[in-house]
């Protein structure tokens, strides 16, 4: 391996690891460097996992250290999800590369038509009198799990969406429970992608030192009340850079 390479991949792997604890989308930027520089799709959605699993590591540790984790209520939300994402990965390994793009576009609008109805959500403070959760609430996250263990592009969107919408809670709430979310299911869903020898771990490993360290910055932020509308608008622009993209190709 290059050392152009190897600082490609420190450098994706930070930003990637930023944008996942802040929004989501890191994926977005370390799936298509893993293939650009000659992984096999397959493989880089294995081996794209070693980055997610670090750098939420990272964020979890980061968020820890301000007591910003609601664990009762975090390992409650995270059976249906952990469910999902072993069906998910599994499903993952078996799937031909070229059917999962119409996939994976259908996702990607679905998400940007979801962040422009709850937008009042994401930035609105939180209020003192919460309602419930809703009833959809498992079902949906057994769904973001299969997704997450699936394909992770995006995952994160759907984790803060699940949250913040179906869970009565705001984006300052919401990241840290979905840092523990990613850390869950990339857990679950490396073993099955290593066993079906799905992961480079040279360039993987490399991506994940990367990943968290800018997870470990980006977690110190996550959590002040200015960065919700600036999570909104991050998220917003991803989704609709990657639907631009998508419709280019």
């Amino acid at each position: 391996m290059s050392i152009l390479a190897m600082i490609s991949l420190l450098a994706g792997g930070a930003i990637a690891g930023a944008l996942n604890t802040l929004a989501s989308s890191g994926s977005a930027i370390t799936l298509p460097l893993l293939i650009l520089l000659g992984i096999p799709p397959g493989i880089a959605n294995g081996t794209n996992r070693l980055s997610v699993l670090l750098g939420s590591l990272s964020a979890v540790l980061s968020f820890q250290q301000t007591r910003s984790i609601p664990w009762k209520k975090t390992f409650r939300l995270s059976i249906p999800l952990a469910a999902g994402a072993i069906l998910g990965a599994g499903f993952a390994t078996q799937l031909n590369d070229n059917k999962i793009q119409m996939v994976i576009n259908v996702a990607i609008g679905l998400a940007l038509v979801v962040l422009v109805i709850g937008s009042k959500r994401f930035i609105n403070k939180t209020s003192t009198n919460q309602k419930p959760e809703s009833l959809y609430i498992t079902p949906a996250l057994a769904l973001v799990g299969f997704w997450t263990g699936f394909i992770v592009l995006d995952s994160a969107t759907y984790m803060i969406l699940a949250l913040v919408m179906l869970g009565s809670m705001d984006v300052t709430q919401a990241n840290p429970i979905k840092a523990v979310f990613l850390l869950i299911a990339c857990m679950l869903s490396i073993p099955i992608f290593f066993l079906q020898g799905q992961i480079a771990w040279a360039p993987g490993i490399i991506l994940a030192i990367g990943s968290s360290a800018g997870s470990w910055w980006a977690a110190r932020i996550a959590i002040q009340p200015w960065i919700k509308r600036w999570v909104y608008l991050l998220l917003v622009g991803i989704v609709i850079l990657e639907l631009t993209v998508m419709v280019a190709l």
